[in-house]
């Protein structure tokens, strides 16, 4: 798969989860420009993902089921509204790096006048996929996963991991409510079948995220 380029020497991202925020981008792609919402029709954010990075930076505990990270996956009939942003080619690697666990895929997103817009999304993808064609060597597959976790990556049983799903809400909200709207209801579980506003709506205590204050980071430690 090529490199797509919104124009030369250019390559437009879409983010969704923790890339809704553009402060969150800008601490790995510093020179990014055009920060803009678009609609992506056919996918749905899906929390099914093994935040490794929540153990190496965040002290969570692998023994737990709050650790899941945001993915997308192919869903026909709905729709997620998503950032999109434009990335030098040479800062490129940077986020390729970031988000290593995932299947980068072409899309054709909408802008906010109805016109294409053609970038990349990171989506789901699989332990025996990542295992072959990401992490050459099994050494390489400890350095990156292995010394934090050893379970597997891609699950049907996990929770968001609390701080990044604050996170990504708050993110969310900037954008306004119609976006909001669209993370709680176009965005599950791993099961598939809870959306997060169902999964918010059975915690007790309630997840406290509006002005929480705990602001987080990729790059924390």
């Amino acid at each position: 798969m090529g490199i797509v380029a919104r124009s030369e020497g250019l390559i437009t991202v879409l983010g969704y989860g923790s890339l809704l925020s553009q402060r969150s981008a800008l601490e790995t792609v510093p020179r990014l420009t055009g920060f803009r919402r678009v609609r992506l029709p056919g996918y749905r954010r899906i929390f099914n993902k093994v935040g490794v990075v929540f153990f190496s930076r965040h002290g969570a505990d692998p023994a737990s089921l709050e650790i899941a990270s945001c993915s997308t996956e192919m869903m026909p009939g709905s729709e997620i509204i998503c950032s999109a942003f434009d990335v030098p080619e040479a800062d490129f690697p940077a986020l390729y790096e970031r988000e290593h666990r995932y299947r980068w895929a072409d899309v054709r997103a909408l802008d906010e006048a109805g016109m294409p817009v053609q970038g990349r999304i990171c989506t789901s993808s699989t332990d025996i996929d990542y295992r072959l064609n990401k992490c050459v060597t099994p050494a390489e597959y400890y350095r990156r996963v292995g010394q934090y976790y050893s379970g597997p990556l891609w699950r049907d049983d996990i929770l968001p991991f609390p701080r990044y799903l604050v996170f990504c809400l708050e993110a969310a909200a900037t954008q306004g409510q119609a976006v909001l709207d669209n993370f709680l209801d176009c965005s599950f579980l791993a099961d598939g079948c809870t959306s997060i506003r169902q999964y918010l709506s059975t915690l007790e205590p309630p997840l406290q995220w509006q002005g929480n204050g705990d602001v987080y980071s990729y790059r924390a430690r």
